[in-house]
């Protein structure tokens, strides 16, 4: 510490009286600065939190049944169905062991040897 900030505490210091006046002073300086940036964070908080709520809320405007005529359109619809061969099928899956088996009443069945491989492609709803 300089020399002339040493002087100035001891000054300060010296007496018993001015010392509690000085750290009471000091003591309520530290409390406004703590109790101002408690408020700095909490506003800019809020003003966070207020500016996520708006931008969620204008991404859901349109009216639902606007939403709901969006996904009939039909411009916008998928391509229709294509059917595909056995051997196109088993051509999806190149370097795994898979088979194609008739069942009695008409529908194929995909059958995989590994059950890796049944994780890996087959998705269960």
């Amino acid at each position: 510490m300089k020399p002339e900030q040493e002087r100035l505490l001891h000054d300060l210091t010296a007496d018993e009286d001015r010392r509690e006046a000085t750290l009471s002073a000091a003591a309520g300086i530290l409390r406004r600065r703590r109790q101002w940036r408690l408020a700095r964070q909490t506003l800019l908080l809020s003003v966070l939190v207020a500016a996520t709520l708006v931008l969620v809320g204008q991404n859901d405007r349109r009216p639902i049944a606007a939403q709901a005529f969006q996904r009939l359109d039909p411009a916008a619809a998928p391509s229709p169905v294509r059917e595909l061969t056995d051997q196109q099928l088993l051509a999806l899956f190149p370097n795994t062991p898979v088979g194609l088996a008739t069942l009695p009443n008409g529908k194929k069945l995909l059958l995989f040897l590994r059950p890796a491989d049944a994780a890996r492609y087959v998705t269960r709803l």
